[in-house]
């Protein structure tokens, strides 16, 4: 990030007794837990007038649903249809909470919730904490990559976090230039690890995420770190500090 890059909102202040929280916290929870229902609402509330209108433009698509709705007629449908737009705002809201990483950082350890599921790394498992492409990357002493997510926090932001708590914040990948683009049966690899970057080339082509997720988890069993550049991916072996 540019030095001169306008400051992003701030994390909530760390000292040595108190943690700092960075990503969804509880004004964007208000926001996103406010405006989602309301903009649903609104737009519920809207749509019977509008789509009598959409109805009668022949080039609008969708004119089966837009003709469906512009056929209910009474006091009731703008309030039914603001009463589905309350609630599907309502589950939007909760389904951006859920898929928003959050992180709570203290002197001891790093606890990160995402989905729902809760990952704690302790402070001494860590060897290196950067940002890439806009996903916080956690590095254990045998340079695995134990937390590899994608946040909406600034990189400024969240290096003064880390730093604030005395974790060991770098401001690239320290193991960079070991990187080596994978093809298939590259000889330096074993044909177990071949195997799997085979099956996980698949995965990334076929955008699944969870089953990238896994298979780069079981290179790092075998051995070495597995990162992206679309569909392409580049590998090395672990490096134990």
């Amino acid at each position: 990030m540019p030095p001169n890059d306008p400051p992003g909102p701030q994390p909530t202040p760390a000292s040595a007794s108190s943690p700092t929280l960075l990503g969804f916290t509880l004004p964007l929870q208000l926001l996103v837990y406010v405006g989602g229902p309301a903009l649903g609402l609104g737009l519920g509330y809207l749509l019977p007038p509008l789509a009598r209108r959409l109805a009668t433009l022949p080039w609008i698509p969708f004119q089966g649903p837009m003709e469906l709705i512009a056929g209910f007629d009474g006091f009731w449908v703008p309030l039914v249809s603001a009463a589905v737009g309350l609630v599907l705002g309502l589950f939007l809201a909760m389904v951006v909470h859920s898929e928003s990483l959050r992180v709570r950082l203290t002197d001891t350890e790093v606890r990160l919730t995402k989905d729902e599921q809760t990952q704690t790394i302790g402070r001494s498992e860590v060897s290196a904490v950067y940002v890439e492409a806009q996903r916080l990357i956690i590095l254990d002493r045998e340079s695995r990559r134990i937390a590899n997510e994608s946040t909406a926090s600034r990189r400024a932001t969240i290096a003064r976090a880390f730093q604030a708590h005395g974790y060991p914040w770098v401001e690239r990948d320290p193991h960079a230039e070991l990187y080596r683009r994978w093809v298939p049966e590259t000889p330096e690899l074993p044909g177990a690890v071949n195997a799997v970057l085979r099956a996980r080339e698949r995965s990334l082509q076929q955008k699944s995420g969870r089953d990238s997720t896994e298979l780069a988890t079981e290179v790092q069993t075998l051995g070495y770190v597995v990162r992206d550049d679309g569909h392409r991916q580049y590998w090395r072996p672990l490096v134990r500090s």
